[in-house]
């Protein structure tokens, strides 16, 4: 009886073990890329099938629509028509989060925050190193959304505010 219990537990952790390094796991391919679908998805041929895929890490903020157009006019101008890697990062329910980069190694995801075209997002795909760093850079050089004139810093300066008149109403300082 202890044995068998102790056979089920292994195989469980085993199937655990398999599906969470099998979900996280990354993997390159080669694509051609057809173009932008909007800032961050992009659509390949992968395997002589078109498919949409995600950038992993990129986003952009709130009330700044420049930016998300600023991206998808990168990828048609950059990388359209190319052949290029795609490293999948993650794919969850069918979408997949990738770095398209090409062959020198230039990752266009990273030239994206580089550039300040947009903000390092983490949602779906964690924490990527070299996405943050890039970020990071263009952050304190005031690139892009990062320049103070735009929507992030509107959208920072407002949060500001509303924290500030909420301190006062509710008598903190």
């Amino acid at each position: 009886m202890v044995f068998a219990f102790i056979s089920v537990a292994a195989l469980a952790i085993g199937l655990i073990y398999m599906t969470l390094r099998s979900s996280t796991t990354t993997h390159t391919a080669i694509v051609d890329v057809i173009g932008a679908i909007d800032g961050r998805t992009v659509e390949v041929v992968l395997n002589k099938r078109k498919e949409r895929v995600v950038l992993a890490g990129i986003g952009f903020p709130p009330g700044d629509a420049r930016s998300e157009t600023e991206c998808a006019d990168v990828v048609q101008d950059v990388v359209a028509g190319r052949r290029l890697y795609m490293e999948v990062f993650k794919e969850v329910s069918g979408c997949r989060y990738v770095t398209l980069s090409s062959s020198n190694g230039d990752c266009l995801n990273v030239m994206m925050l580089e550039k300040g075209l947009g903000r390092y997002e983490s949602t779906g795909v964690g924490f990527i190193g070299k996405l943050v760093e890039a970020e990071s850079r263009a952050q304190a050089a005031g690139l892009g959304v990062w320049d103070k004139n735009r929507a992030l810093f509107r959208h920072l300066a407002n949060e500001a505010a509303d924290s500030t008149a909420d301190d006062a109403v509710f008598g903190r300082s």
